[in-house]
């Protein structure tokens, strides 16, 4: 019973947190995605990245306080689950980091914002944001035509292990036992992904 009563405070809190997200997202004027949008007026990976987990743990936590009557000690983190939540939270810090470098008044970085973009022959193209830039090139000629692989890895990997952390917390019906091994998968995941940022790219 206590499962079952996990599972629906669960389902509600998750709701109720999309619900803040959207609402956050209007009230920078670009829909209910805008949460997703960075200062470049693109979609973000780590934007992606930080609102999906938030939203699923802290509504899996929320679903544990109140299936077991708002008790702090039936809150247990397992150390895994810090981990992951550390590597989430470190990655976003340091791609955040790397963004900001290259956005910074004299970087050699081409970055590509919404609006009008110059390309290295001269030529000029208009970029927009849409939900595929969060795989997509970001900076150099090849902004927006091409995948960035080390992008399009770690939010295949985000998502295959999301799907491990729901699958083992609605089983156990509580904050789910993680191996070492998802933990670490993730985190050499995140190193390619924010890596991959770091040079300069044509």
């Amino acid at each position: 019973m206590a499962s079952y009563s996990f599972q629906v405070w669960w389902i509600l809190s998750l709701l109720a947190l999309l619900f803040l997200a959207g609402w956050v997202g209007r009230q920078t004027g670009q829909g209910k995605l805008g949460i997703l949008i960075d200062g470049r007026g693109r979609y973000s990976l780590t934007h992606f990245q930080v609102v999906l987990w938030t939203v699923v743990i802290l509504s899996s936590i929320l679903g544990v306080l109140i299936s077991q009557g708002f008790d702090p000690k039936a809150v247990q983190f397992p150390p895994e689950l810090l981990g992951l939540m550390g590597i989430i939270a470190g990655s976003g810090v340091l791609a955040t980091g790397v963004k900001e470098s290259k956005n910074a008044p004299g970087s050699r970085a081409n970055v590509a914002r919404t609006g009008p973009f110059t390309l290295s022959n001269g030529k000029k193209t208009t970029i927009s944001a849409r939900f595929a830039q969060i795989w997509l090139e970001e900076e150099g000629d090849q902004a927006d035509r091409v995948v960035d692989i080390t992008k399009y890895q770690n939010f295949i990997f985000t998502l295959v292990i999301l799907g491990f952390y729901v699958t083992a917390a609605w089983k156990t019906g509580g904050l789910p036992q993680l191996s070492e091994g998802i933990v670490w998968l993730i985190g050499i995941s995140h190193a390619g992904y924010v890596g991959g940022k770091v040079p300069d790219k044509k």
